[in-house]
């Protein structure tokens, strides 16, 4: 047989190392040639195996110990490329007592020996043989069948995400144009805003609603869809009994806390709510937040410690993912942008996403962005 260098294409499960030609003489006289594990075996010369890269291969190797030792140049390279294999069995003449000496050497620290073989030999050891060889074969062909099985899985699923992910683009663009910009007024409190999709998972979330003469506006952002989906569920029932925020931002950071426990990569996450007093116009932030609040009159504005409004006064409050998305993409800086555009409230969240989505190659932006605005109406009844 001809000798030939191992490509990762071929489908063999046997390889012989051998310059001698005689393993497989061995074997072939015994009748070895109707076995399965030999009709694809692939015979190599000690050197061309010496100089296969160490990669790990799913066969087993046969390997006349004679031709080996006539190579001792090559036996370092020789140990190293073993390891790369499933198993090893070695094979030598009965009489070659230096051969036989080697691999009781070897085998003392190379994990992959699993026979030795001297020959001739009785016909009960080659059964042994036989089955031993069967066995690896048999092992590797289920290996074959599984590995076939995970690359059609793999291809499956890999449809089956770019289909979610088409799907999700739809409902992203759907949400955004179908769902219409909220438009309120309270007690001569005028309250907008307006919202785009990202490319990212998650999302942001906003909802205003009335309860014991205050306002709440409820800003959630998240990179995971699981962690928005479930805070909007919290948000109804809070929504549904007198609503507390330090209660409901509890209940939001635990839930957080929950379904990151449960993952390796955590997802980031915030709930903040802004709480105004219609009859004092006094704004309160509650929970930690990435947004940013500008008062076109007064520029930025810290929530934190409370903040009163003033008649003609409008706020505005800017989510993460505008920021982001703000940041990507202009060279002015928002406070900058909002001195120099003293705009009414429904023009200025026009320009503001104008601005966003100008030049942009996606049908998206990369983050959902959302921007809120409240203006006190010149004329309205508060207790000032």
């Amino acid at each position: 047989m001809k000798n030939t260098a191992i490509s990762g294409a071929w489908g063999v499960s046997m390889i012989i190392v051998d310059d001698r030609q005689y393993i497989q003489k061995e074997m072939e006289d015994k009748g070895f040639g109707i076995f399965d594990f030999y009709q694809n075996h692939k015979v190599m010369s000690v050197k061309d195996f010496c100089s296969l890269p160490l990669q790990r291969r799913a066969d087993v190797l046969l390997v006349d110990t004679e031709s080996l030792l006539k190579n001792p140049e090559q036996q370092e390279s020789f140990r190293s490329i073993i390891n790369t294999f499933l198993g090893v069995v070695f094979f030598h003449e009965h009489s070659n007592e230096r051969a036989q000496k080697w691999v009781e050497t070897e085998a003392a620290f190379l994990t992959k020996i699993v026979g030795e073989y001297s020959l001739p030999m009785a016909q009960l050891q080659w059964t042994m043989l036989s089955n031993q060889l069967q066995f690896f074969w048999t092992l590797l062909e289920e290996q074959k069948h599984l590995q076939q099985h995970m690359v059609s899985f793999s291809r499956e699923l890999d449809q089956v995400l770019r289909s979610a992910e088409i799907e999700m683009n739809r409902a992203k663009k759907i949400h955004e144009v179908l769902i219409p910009r909220r438009n309120d007024e309270i007690k001569g409190v005028y309250f907008s805003n307006k919202y785009a999709a990202g490319d990212g998972g998650g999302g942001e979330f906003y909802d205003l609603f009335q309860g014991n003469g205050k306002v709440f506006q409820i800003l959630v952002s998240s990179q995971s869809y699981l962690i928005s989906s479930s805070l909007l569920g919290l948000l109804t029932r809070h929504k549904q009994k007198d609503f507390l925020p330090f209660e409901f931002l509890k209940e939001a950071e635990d839930e957080i806390a929950v379904i990151n426990g449960a993952k390796k990569k955590k997802s980031e996450a915030e709930v903040v709510v802004l709480e105004l007093d219609l009859n004092k116009l006094m704004v309160k932030l509650y929970g930690e937040t990435k947004s940013e609040f500008y008062s076109q009159k007064k520029g930025p504005v810290d929530l934190k410690t409370g903040h009163q409004l003033e008649k003609g006064e409008n706020l505005i409050v800017f989510s993460p993912g505008f920021l982001f998305n703000w940041k990507e993409t202009q060279k002015t800086d928002i406070p900058s942008f909002l001195k120099s555009h003293p705009m009414k409230t429904n023009e200025m969240l026009n320009e503001l996403f104008i601005l966003l989505k100008m030049d942009q190659e996606s049908q998206f932006l990369k983050r959902d962005a959302t921007v809120a605005m409240m203006e006190v109406k010149r004329h309205g009844i508060h207790q000032v």
